[in-house]
């Protein structure tokens, strides 16, 4: 038997980056010359509408992460660890975004471009976790690779929930608990998370794509997958 990568996955996925280039086109244009100028923070204010879906596109990805490396340790199924890799790839790509964001913003906010508050300790302790998690695929032999990377996807996401509760648990956070926008700020930003969530759906279908064919050209080299994924497969 041998692995074929899906038909829908290429007409999807053009789909998918088609509506996240246009979405993401007409977020810039809300963000520029609709959402008012804050009037305490100015202009740099308007970071928020690329950090706050930046990082829930983070959690988003981890989360798909944990559940599909849940659903791995219980089937052995190689797609589900394509599907957590693929995931947790892009999690580190956004959660690299609202690192690089987060100080531009609080330049302005608090006058520092970093400081050990809660939200930012936690947020970075997840992006060199995950970061961590990379490291350790890349180090191990195929064999040994899925099911650590699947334990490392469970165990790794405990620290999801410190990060979103660190307002609340820990005194002295700078973070706002709660941001309230009305009007065209908060039009912006719905519009803003909801083009960055079809971008990340566009981004993972692409990254599962390259999955799939590195599983079949290790299928056609001699190492086939110990259980056929879901999809396409002919005899």
């Amino acid at each position: 038997m041998s692995i074929e990568l899906p038909r829908w996955m290429g007409g999807v996925g053009r789909a998918l980056w088609a509506a996240a280039l246009l979405m993401l086109a007409i977020s810039l244009w809300m963000i520029v010359a609709r959402a008012p100028i804050e009037a305490q923070m100015g202009i740099v204010q308007k970071i928020v509408y690329v950090h706050v879906p930046s990082a829930i596109m983070t959690l988003l990805a981890f989360g798909l992460t944990f559940a599909a490396s849940i659903a791995y340790l219980t089937t052995k199924s190689w797609v589900w660890d394509a599907i957590a890799a693929s995931a947790c790839e892009l999690g580190l790509v956004f959660a690299t975004v609202v690192m690089v964001t987060g100080p531009l913003w609080a330049r302005s906010a608090w006058n520092t471009w970093w400081t050990w508050e809660p939200r930012l300790t936690t947020f970075l302790i997840l992006w060199i976790l995950y970061a961590g998690y990379h490291v350790v695929r890349a180090s191990l032999h195929a064999s040994a690779r899925r099911t650590v990377s699947s334990i490392l996807g469970v165990v790794l996401f405990v620290n999801l929930p410190i990060v979103w509760k660190s307002v609340e648990w820990w005194r002295g956070s700078l973070h706002p608990r709660n941001v309230t926008m009305t009007g065209e700020m908060r039009e912006t930003l719905l519009f803003s998370m909801a083009a960055w969530f079809v971008f990340l759906a566009a981004a993972f279908v692409t990254r599962l794509r390259v999955e799939w064919a590195r599983e079949a050209a290790r299928e056609r080299d001699g190492a086939p997958a110990r259980q056929a994924a879901p999809g396409r497969v002919s005899a």
